[in-house]
């Protein structure tokens, strides 16, 4: 899954007009549904090419097997400002999503996510390992944001994030994402040393981390706010390198001269999740139970979406030529330095303003 929408800021207007009397979506035929035997459940995705493969890899095979009906929602980027809409205006609309790890974090910190049941949460870790899952849900959909650089422009290309910031032995120009504060600081906090396996539970010493942000500002030629963005600076030569999503960077080396390296990216995930005042809360977890449980679905979905999922036997499944692309494949995934989303979902005010006057020049 390309996260391009991931920096996309869309209006909560139109989740206050469907509960605000604009649109009958909020009324009562929704709570007749809710008193039904066989609800349909909501299920708020990335949409495009992702939420299909999720409505017929993973949605539809559920209902198959006996579980409640499920239809998507698109809601690219924008889970948690929707959520805070629905809450504020009394009515939870969606079952369950996908929000990334970010949005997940601060969701389930102010009370919008429910906490996973207690038979459920150890049926998911025996399936996903305890690394991918959380106390409100699992890893899913997962990205990496890692090193790109164009071999046409450069002689030699950073082999870690170490040697990214440093722009005395690499003075190229670069390109740098303008979202995600946290994955940013991220890379940061291991450019400055913190070893890579303690970046998910240490604090963060921003002041540290901006200082190494600081370092290599002058050498950014472009602050990137998408996924579509990221390509088209490489591709028209704007820059020399850049910090790309994974599956974006693979896409383009299919037509340029690119060298792809992982070591001290940031990892950069989605969690299934169910709301906290689901209307069909029990039907939403026991989704969540059955996509965890059935690697197949899981491999399905990650030919489907090009994205990764956190089943070892869903990745055992999967070609070669897509596993070396994925965030969760072993080889893969011990390179990236995981960001503390629980640090961030409490300082996320702080980090936003401070990584934003950083990318506009403050």
């Amino acid at each position: 899954m390309s996260r391009s929408s991931r920096g996309r800021l869309a209006s909560a207007f139109a989740v206050l007009a469907l509960c605000g009397g604009l649109l009958p979506a909020c009324g009562d035929d929704g709570d007749e549904e809710q008193q039904s035997s066989n609800p349909t459940l909501t299920v708020a995705g990335w949409g495009g090419a992702t939420g299909d493969a999720t409505q017929q890899m993973l949605l539809d095979p559920f209902a198959a097997d006996g579980g409640a009906p499920s239809r998507m929602v698109d809601a690219p980027g924008t889970q948690l400002a929707r959520v805070e809409a629905q809450n504020k205006a009394g009515k939870i609309e969606w079952d369950a999503m996908d929000p990334a790890g970010d949005a997940a974090f601060t969701l389930y910190r102010r009370g919008l996510l429910a906490k996973l049941p207690a038979d459920l949460k150890a049926e998911l870790e025996r399936e996903l390992g305890a690394e991918r899952v959380t106390p409100f849900g699992f890893s899913h959909g997962n990205a990496a944001e890692i090193i790109v650089c164009n071999m046409d422009k450069m002689d030699v290309c950073p082999k870690d994030i170490a040697e990214f910031y440093d722009v005395e032995r690499f003075p190229q120009s670069r390109a740098f994402p303008a979202i995600g504060p946290i994955q940013a600081v991220t890379t940061a906090q291991v450019a400055a040393g913190v070893p890579r396996e303690e970046t998910a539970t240490s604090d963060v010493d921003v002041d540290s981390a901006f200082e190494q942000l600081d370092r290599i500002k002058p050498k950014v030629r472009v602050f990137w706010d998408s996924g579509d963005q990221s390509e088209q600076v490489m591709r028209s030569g704007a820059v020399d390198m850049s910090l790309m999503w994974a599956s974006r960077a693979y896409r383009l080396q299919k037509s340029m001269n690119l060298e792809v390296n992982w070591a001290g990216g940031v990892y950069d995930p989605s969690y299934f999740t169910v709301l906290e005042d689901a209307p069909h809360k029990q039907e939403a977890f026991d989704l969540l139970g059955w996509i965890a449980s059935h690697p197949a679905a899981q491999a399905n979905w990650a030919r489907a979406a090009f994205s990764s999922v956190a089943h070892p036997d869903a990745l055992a499944s999967l070609p070669k030529s897509l596993t070396d692309q994925l965030a969760d494949t072993p080889a893969n995934f011990e390179q990236l330095a995981v960001p503390n989303f629980e640090w961030y979902s409490e300082n996320t005010r702080e980090l936003d303003a401070r990584y934003q006057d950083f990318v506009r020049g403050g």
